[in-house]
């Protein structure tokens, strides 16, 4: 399979050229755009092409919830996603019954690494239950818990299926959790938290390394008397070993602070994610409900139903990508950056995924100059094309 006439996005360069798959992988990069090729080939008459997008955080979409623990529920969201550009991603949790949330585990479990109509599933992303009742959010602080050995030794039995846990680091045992996570090889991230720099600080030598959903659901400087101490965001984007999630979507973080955002951390720290909640794809003035919390659809997102806080998003990674280079000026390679080789690399599958390099996975996006997804490559094979 031959792909030509492309605009190719490197890691740090847009460039003419083409690529061949052979067995599933980028077999070949060229700077001629037009090369004389022989059997399958398809002409991209200078559109993008980009590497697969990479979703860390995506609870939904199209009225089906990562909670349902089904197999048409994850069908569903990893289809949707894929249109979207998104070509791995990681079904997220919600505070929940701790039942609940082995059984999602339960029913991921055998998808591991596999897509089922959709997007790759790469794992789990626990979001919740051990966070801060200050700063819960959209979800339901009926089931927000301080973390125990008891509770979180059930997950992590499911080993590397956990591909990150969004925790409040100030929480009792927070340490142990974060220091059991790394063991495990998951990401642990701080989000839904009011820490402030000292309890932080601990966090990252135990191993924190992410900040989940920046800017949102989390403390900011503290004003103690007459002086003033650094929440989870200053920390977050003062050092250097954090990787710092955003939404971008226009809404959770104006374009002002998504721009800060980019100005503030090294190119290999930002990660977009959509945050989308079943919401996604439906029509605004839909109404859903977050395990016992009622939420609504907007022309641009989602939010409770009294519109007083925001519910996860209705984002694709390919809006997502748009909403960063339109509305916060960010460099298109850096947008696409984020939405993909930082990602891989948090989850340390940098290796196979992100870029598009020889013997990489040829997970491929094909969008034109107004952001519209034309095609969507899964290990070489076509899975959508508009």
């Amino acid at each position: 399979m031959e792909i030509t006439n492309a605009r190719l996005i490197l890691p740090d360069e847009i460039r003419r050229g083409s690529l061949s798959i052979r067995g599933g992988q980028i077999h070949k990069l060229s700077s001629n755009p037009n090369p004389k090729t022989r059997g399958e080939s398809i002409n991209l008459r200078g559109g993008f092409l980009a590497p697969g997008f990479i979703d860390l955080h995506i609870h939904g979409a199209m009225g089906r919830d990562t909670m349902e623990a089904r197999l048409d529920a994850f069908r569903d969201i990893t289809q949707f996603h894929l249109r979207g550009g998104t070509t791995s991603l990681t079904l997220t949790t919600l505070s929940a019954a701790q039942k609940d949330i082995l059984k999602v585990l339960a029913a991921v479990a055998p998808l591991r690494n596999q897509a089922i109509g959709g997007s790759r599933i790469a794992g789990v992303h626990i979001e919740g239950p051990f966070i801060s009742k200050e700063k819960v959010g959209a979800q339901n602080p009926k089931f927000v818990r301080n973390p125990t050995a008891k509770e979180w030794q059930p997950i992590l039995k499911y080993g590397r299926l956990i591909t990150q846990m969004t925790l409040a680091p100030e929480l009792p045992r927070a340490l142990l959790l974060i220091k059991a996570l790394k063991k495990n090889g998951s990401i642990p991230s701080a989000g839904h938290t009011n820490a402030d720099e000292k309890a932080l600080e601990p966090a990252l030598g135990a191993g924190m390394n992410q900040s989940t959903h920046t800017f949102n659901a989390m403390s900011s400087v503290f004003k103690r008397g007459a002086y003033r101490a650094a929440g989870m965001l200053e920390f977050a984007l003062a050092r250097d070993e954090i990787a710092c999630e955003l939404i971008a979507d226009g809404q959770h973080v104006p374009p002002v602070c998504m721009r800060m955002l980019f100005n503030a951390k090294m190119r290999d720290k930002v990660v977009l994610i959509t945050d989308a909640t079943m919401g996604a794809g439906l029509k605004p003035g839909t109404q859903f409900e977050l395990y016992g919390i009622q939420c609504k659809v907007t022309p641009v997102t989602a939010t409770v139903a009294s519109g007083q806080g925001l519910a996860g998003s209705t984002l694709t990674m390919m809006r997502a990508v748009q909403t960063a280079v339109e509305q916060a000026e960010v460099p298109l390679v850096d947008a696409v950056l984020a939405a993909s080789l930082n990602p891989a690399r948090q989850l340390a599958r940098e290796n196979e995924l992100g870029s598009i390099e020889k013997g990489k996975r040829a997970d491929l996006v094909w969008f034109d100059n107004r952001f519209r997804v034309r095609a969507v490559w899964l290990d070489g094979d076509l899975r959508f094309m508009a």
